[in-house]
C-alpha cells in the first residue's frame, strides 16, 4: 500500500472508530445561563419536548448582533446591517447554534455524567480570574458575580454543565480517538523524508511540433464559454486620507495640559470604597434574631458563616471585600454608610431578602496629582488634537477634489500626498488599501463608477478616508471567440505536447527499470523531500505515492509538476520521519482538533436526525418582519 493510500485509510479509520465527539467546552459556555435559566412558556423552537424560549432566542440573537458589529467595526458593519442576507442569515444560525447545544446537553444527560458540590467548589476557588497573588479573592468573585447579574447559585449551575461536557471530552479523547500507536505512525509518514532525482523534460521543442485547427479552438470554446466570462472591472485613481498626515501639524503645550487637568480634575479623583461583609437571609424574622445576637456580643464572621445565605461569602465570613460607592444596591449601601467602621448596620430589606452590613474599613476620595496623570492627559488632548487636524484637513480636500473634477492632483497636492493609481479589478478582488464595502459601492454602484468625477471622502477608519475616481469601467460580459482565440490556442497547443511527451516520458520509464538509461533523460542531483513541507503539491503527491525501493532498487515515475512540466522522477531511498517531542506534541494536538470538528459535526448530524425539532414558524417570522 502506497504512503498516500495509508494516509487515507488512516484519516477513514479514525472517523469510523469515532462514535461519539470530543465537543469543546466553549461550544455552549457561552451564554449558558440564558438557556439554562428560562422559564417563559413560549418557545422558538422546542427540541424532543424542550423549549428554548422566544426571549433566549432574542437575547442570543440580540449577542450575535452586538459581536458581529464589532468584529466588523461600525463601517463595514453599516453596509451589510440592512441587508435581508445579513438579518435572515444570522437568525437561521442563532437558531441552528439553539438547537444543536440543546441536543448536545440532552445527550450528556442521557449518559449520566455527574459533578458533585465538591467539584463546583473545586473548581471556582481555583479559577485564574478569581485569583488574587495566588489565593482565591472572594471580591473579585463576588465582582464577577455582580456584573454579570448573576447569583452564586446560577453561576455554579451554568459551570456544573460546563463540567459534564468537559467530563464527556476528556471520556471520548480518551478512549479510542487516536490511539498513541496511530499517532507515531501518522508522525513518522506526515515527516517522512524521500531522496529522489528528477529529470526534467522541456517541452518547448515538442510544443513547436504541434497545431490546433480552427474547429478545435472553436469546439473548445463552445464547450467552455464559461470560462471566458469576463467580470466587471475598474481602474481607479484614489487618495489615502490617514491619520499620519493630520499627526505633523498636532503639538500639545504645557498650557493645554494644566488648563485640562484644571477643568477635568472630578475625572482624576479615585472612587471611595468600602470593605464590607454581610449576612444574607431570607426572612425578617431570621434577620431579627442574628441583630439580636450581634447585640449580645456574638461574633459577625461565625454567625455568618453558619447563617448567611450566600455561600460564596458566608466561607469566609460574609467578607465581599473592596466595593466602590454604586456598587451595592442604593438602600444596603445608604445602610452601610450610616455606620462607623467596625460597626454593623440594622437588617435592610433588599429585593425580598434580608441583609445585616459591616463597615470594615473605608478609603476616602482623593485627587490624584497632574505628574501622575499627565501622560493621560497628554494622550487625551492629542487625540482631540487630532480629530479636529484631521477633520479640517478632511474638508479643504474634498472642497478642492469637488472645485476640480479634471483629477485628483490638486486635492492631493493640499494634503501633502500622492495619488494612487491601480491596475484592473473586479467586486471580488478589491486592492488591499480599497477593500472597504463603502469604497466598493461607490466605485461600482455610485455616480463616480462611470469615470470623470471625484468621489466625496469616504470614512473607512478612525481619522481614515478615501477619495477615489474611477479611471476606465469595464462592463461584465463574456470574451469573444476572437478575443479568446490566442489563449485557446496556446492551451490546447500545450496539452498536445504534454500528452506525447508524457506518452514518451513513460515509455523511457519502462526502460530505466529494465537497466537501460536513454540519452534523452538526465537526472538532477540527490533531493531531499519531506511529505509535511509540499513544496511542490502534484509533484508532492506523485513521489509520496510511490512504492518504496527494495533492496537497493530505484524506482522510477513519469508525472508533471505544478507548472505543467513533465518529469521522470528517481526514487532512491525512503526514510521515516523523527519527530522530535514538542514537533510531536504540536501534531498530535493539532490532528485531534482536526478529528473533533469532524466527528463532532457527524455527532450533532446524527442527534438532529433522531430528534424531533419543532420551530416555531409565526414566531420567527414576525421576527423576520
Amino acid at each position: 500500500m502506497s504512503f498516500m493510500e495509508k494516509m487515507h485509510h488512516m484519516a477513514n479509520s479514525w472517523v469510523s472508530k469515532a462514535i461519539l465527539a470530543a465537543i469543546a467546552v466553549s461550544f455552549l459556555v457561552s451564554g449558558m445561563y440564558g438557556y439554562l435559566g428560562s422559564s417563559a412558556d413560549l418557545s422558538a423552537v422546542k427540541v424532543n419536548g424542550e423549549e428554548i424560549s422566544q426571549e433566549q432566542f432574542q437575547q442570543r440573537y440580540n449577542e450575535a448582533y452586538q459581536r458581529i458589529s464589532q468584529e466588523l467595526g461600525e463601517t463595514e458593519f453599516a453596509a451589510v446591517v440592512d441587508s435581508p442576507e445579513f438579518i435572515n442569515g444570522l437568525r437561521t444560525r442563532v437558531l441552528t447554534e439553539l438547537i444543536d447545544q440543546t441536543l448536545i446537553q440532552q445527550y450528556t444527560k442521557e449518559l449520566n455524567l455527574a459533578v458533585s458540590d465538591d467539584a463546583i467548589k473545586r473548581a471556582i476557588v481555583s479559577m485564574p480570574n478569581f485569583l488574587v497573588d495566588g489565593k482565591f479573592n472572594n471580591e473579585a468573585y463576588q465582582l464577577f458575580l455582580r456584573n454579570n447579574n448573576m447569583s452564586s447559585d446560577m453561576f455554579a449551575a451554568s459551570l456544573r454543565e460546563s463540567m459534564r461536557l468537559e467530563q464527556l471530552q476528556q471520556g471520548l479523547i480518551g478512549t479510542d480517538f487516536l490511539t498513541p500507536a496511530q499517532q507515531a505512525q501518522f508522525a513518522r509518514d506526515f515527516f517522512q523524508e524521500r531522496t529522489v532525482r528528477v529529470a526534467k523534460l522541456p517541452l518547448a521543442d515538442e510544443i513547436a511540433k504541434q497545431s490546433v485547427t480552427e474547429q478545435e479552438v472553436a469546439d473548445y470554446y463552445n464547450a467552455n464559454k464559461a470560462n471566458f466570462a469576463m467580470p466587471e472591472m475598474v481602474k481607479v485613481q484614489y487618495i489615502d486620507l490617514t491619520k499620519a498626515i493630520a499627526e505633523k501639524s498636532v503639538a500639545v503645550t504645557d498650557v493645554e495640559i494644566q488648563q485640562y487637568y484644571q477643568d477635568h480634575k472630578s475625572e482624576f479623583a479615585t472612587k471611595a470604597q468600602q470593605r464590607l461583609s454581610h449576612i444574607q437571609v431570607a426572612t425578617e424574622q431570621e434577620a431579627n434574631d442574628i441583630y439580636t445576637a450581634l447585640q449580645g456580643g456574638a461574633n459577625f464572621a461565625e454567625l455568618a458563616k453558619t447563617k448567611s445565605m450566600d455561600k460564596g461569602s458566608a466561607a469566609s465570613g460574609g467578607d465581599l471585600g473592596w466595593l466602590n460607592n454604586g456598587d451595592l444596591p442604593k438602600n444596603l449601601e445608604d445602610a452601610a454608610m450610616a455606620v462607623d467602621v467596625g460597626n454593623y448596620s440594622a437588617p435592610v430589606n433588599v429585593d425580598g431578602n434580608f441583609h445585616i452590613v459591616k463597615v470594615d474599613d473605608r478609603k476616602l476620595s482623593t485627587i490624584l496629582p497632574l505628574e501622575q496623570v499627565r501622560g493621560q492627559i497628554v494622550s487625551a488632548i492629542r487625540q482631540e488634537l487630532l480629530a479636529n487636524a484631521f477633520y479640517s484637513l478632511e474638508k479643504q480636500v474634498a472642497e478642492k477634489a469637488f472645485e476640480d473634477q479634471s483629477s485628483l492632483a490638486s486635492a492631493a497636492k493640499l494634503a501633502g500626498v500622492e495619488v494612487k493609481e491601480t491596475g484592473y479589478f473586479t467586486r471580488r478582488d478589491l486592492p488591499t488599501d480599497l477593500d472597504f464595502p463603502v469604497v466598493a459601492n461607490a466605485i461600482f454602484d455610485g455616480d463616480v463608477s462611470q469615470g470623470n468625477v471625484n468621489s466625496e471622502p469616504m470614512n473607512v477608519g478612525e481619522q481614515h478616508s478615501i477619495i477615489v475616481r474611477v479611471v476606465d469601467h469595464k462592463l461584465e460580459g463574456t470574451k469573444t471567440l476572437d478575443e479568446a482565440k490566442a489563449e485557446i490556442s496556446a492551451f490546447l497547443t500545450r496539452q498536445k505536447a504534454e500528452k506525447v511527451m508524457l506518452e514518451q516520458a513513460n515509455k523511457w520509464v519502462a526502460d530505466l527499470q529494465a537497466g537501460q538509461t536513454p540519452a534523452a533523460v538526465s537526472f538532477g542531483h540527490a533531493e531531499k523531500w519531506v511529505y509535511a513541507e509540499k513544496k511542490d503539491p502534484e509533484l508532492t503527491q506523485a513521489i509520496f505515492s510511490m512504492a518504496k525501493p527494495e533492496n537497493g532498487q530505484v524506482i522510477y515515475k513519469a508525472t508533471k509538476a505544478n507548472n505543467g512540466d513533465i518529469v521522470i522522477v528517481a526514487l532512491d531511498k525512503v526514510t521515516d520521519g523523527t519527530p522530535d517531542e514538542k514537533v510531536l506534541a504540536q501534531l498530535n494536538a493539532q490532528t485531534l482538533g482536526l478529528q473533533s470538528r469532524e466527528v463532532q459535526a457527524n455527532l450533532v448530524k446524527s442527534l438532529r436526525s433522531k430528534a424531533k425539532i419543532e420551530v416555531n414558524d409565526a414566531f420567527l417570522k414576525q421576527e423576520a418582519e
